[in-house]
């Protein structure tokens, strides 16, 4: 994708019109041939226009010579004065051998550019001035064909030169003109005809010059552009790269153009040429769609990739259409909630430990006044107290685990990772849950690949686990396999996934799944999620929620052993 740029187009100058040279030719050029705009170039320097005219003008050389020897077997209908047959055809033989010859290194360019144009017209003087004297002088018209090995000679990179070979013409020409003159009809009418054919030559010659000054100017002009153009597309390129956010560029169809290499990070997929924006995400492509039709894109993020990412798009225009394609921003929200959530708690954070701290006292001494009042009420037979005190131990209780939850914070960065096997630290795990909430076995369903390790403190990842496992068997049907846990392992990293065939979470709740104190449960903290996703965190490894079609699932991402 180009940002900024603008396309420029050189004018077409005629029959030499050309690819751009490099633009060191003209760059490096001395002052004085810069200001006029020529000078003596190199083999690799020549324009390809230049190359393809001389291949042409070699070309036309095979054909006429093969043209020139055929019509010498005709000679009485083709020339007037025809009296050497043989020297004619033999002529045209070697004109042809000799147009072959040059071909070789035509085509390798092993030769200097204005080496070669001058050795192909000396020989196309000598031999077309030699058949046009067997064929009857000026009359037969083959003088003619001069005008192109002219017209090819204007390529060449000084004027003088261009002059030097169309005075050579005329030399040979007028000279042809006095041995027809005394030797054969002795007439000087033929004068006129070398001389008009002279002025030909010279015209030919010099508008040939012209024409490829002017375009090798332009070709000059398009060179130094270009450069600057390609400069520009590097330095967008290297901005486009480093951008924070994925960017994508897309045509009408919906084709990505360009991207950038966030854009395959976040995606999760691996993008080739003209590749279809479907290709990314379905979600994405209706969004795109929806989009082109004239709506908005909704405000709350969509998930992609393994980890359930949570992304927000946003389309920028390239014409007020909407058809011509626009340019796809994602952002990232997961990083951005993650990042704005810290500096939301990083302040709380101190105030929190102190205040769980102060409060653990008092509520030891309050759980222990309701333990005797208890005992009292039973002693006195008082239904009435005894109710009182079991809600005073119950909201005691209550308050308990959120202190221990909130202490819980203060030790995430103290632990010792080792190395688990996953399959009988998840089926000792299962059996132990069901014991402690009286959950039937058959309510999960496992599905351990490979039986893969992980690296983790046992601590951390028994608390994590416990609190999936609880929401788990909260929402879920209580229904055989109404609680499912896989463990994948990847190239890089374990994903351990619990899932359940409970109701989803609406895409609008989503965001706020990992906040601390947000919570749809009355007898809850809201911190569950949260203190899982920070012990997680302190292990190097993440903690995601995932959209799937029957019911809800979270994602646990640990990395692989050697801790």
């Amino acid at each position: 994708m180009s940002v900024g740029m603008a396309s420029e187009s050189v004018p077409d100058a005629g029959r030499f019109a050309m690819s751009s040279p490099p633009a060191s030719a003209f760059l490096n050029a001395p002052p004085e041939e810069e200001e006029s705009g020529w000078r003596r170039l190199k083999a690799s320097e020549v324009p390809e226009a230049f190359w393809r005219s001389l291949d042409h003008l070699n070309s036309f050389r095979v054909f006429l010579a093969i043209a020139l020897g055929m019509a010498g077997m005709l000679a009485n209908q083709t020339f007037h004065r025809f009296e050497y047959p043989s020297l004619f055809q033999a002529t045209c033989a070697v004109y042809l051998l000799v147009a072959l010859l040059f071909r070789s290194p035509l085509s390798a360019r092993r030769e200097g550019f204005e080496r070669q144009v001058g050795r192909q017209a000396l020989v196309d003087i000598i031999c077309i001035t030699l058949l046009m004297q067997l064929s009857g002088g000026n009359s037969s018209g083959v003088g003619l064909l001069l005008i192109v090995t002219l017209a090819a000679a204007g390529m060449l990179s000084e004027t003088r030169m261009v002059l030097f070979w169309s005075a050579t013409a005329t030399l040979a020409v007028l000279g042809e003109q006095i041995i027809q003159a005394t030797v054969f009809d002795g007439s000087t009418g033929g004068f006129a005809r070398a001389g008009f054919l002279s002025l030909g030559l010279f015209a030919s010659a010099l508008l040939s010059h012209i024409l490829a000054k002017g375009t090798l100017a332009a070709s000059r002009v398009a060179a130094e552009k270009s450069l600057r153009a390609e400069s520009l597309e590097r330095i967008n390129e290297r901005v486009i790269q480093e951008l924070p956010y994925a960017v994508m560029a897309l045509n009408g169809q919906g084709e990505i153009l360009q991207h950038n290499a966030r854009a395959a990070e976040l995606l999760d997929v691996r993008f080739f040429p003209r590749c279809g924006l479907g290709h990314c995400s379905p979600r994405l492509t209706e969004m795109w769609l929806r989009w082109r039709a004239g709506e908005n894109p909704p405000a709350h993020p969509f998930q992609v990739g393994r980890e359930g990412r949570r992304l927000r798009a946003r389309f920028i225009e390239l014409e007020p259409t909407r058809r011509e394609g626009a340019v796809v921003v994602l952002e990232d929200m997961t990083e951005l909630e993650v990042r704005a959530q810290r500096m939301k708690l990083a302040s709380l954070g101190m105030l929190t430990a102190n205040l769980a701290h102060e409060i653990r006292n008092p509520l030891s001494a309050i759980r222990h006044a309701a333990g005797l009042l208890k005992e009292d009420a039973r002693e006195a037979r008082s239904a009435t107290a005894e109710k009182l005190s079991g809600i005073i131990d119950s909201n005691a209780e209550r308050l308990n685990w959120l202190v221990e939850d909130v202490l819980a914070l203060n030790r995430r960065d103290r632990l010792t990772r080792e190395t688990l096997l996953l399959e009988p630290y998840l089926n000792a795990f299962i059996e132990h849950i069901a014991q402690r909430e009286g959950m039937p076995l058959d309510f999960v369903a496992v599905q351990v690949a490979g039986n893969p390790s992980i690296c983790f403190d046992v601590d951390h990842l028994e608390q994590i686990l416990w609190n999936l496992f609880r929401n788990a068997l909260r929402f879920c049907r209580k229904r055989p396999a109404s609680i499912r846990i896989r463990a994948v392992a990847g190239e890089t990293k374990v994903d351990v996934d619990v899932a359940n065939d409970g109701p989803g979470i609406p895409a609008e709740l989503q965001s706020r799944l990992f906040e601390p104190f947000y919570t749809t449960d009355k007898a809850g903290t809201g911190l569950g999620l949260y203190i899982a996703r920070e012990l997680a965190e302190a292990n190097d490894a993440s903690l995601h929620y995932v959209d799937i079609p029957d019911g809800a699932m979270f994602r646990l991402s640990c990395r692989l052993p050697p801790c």
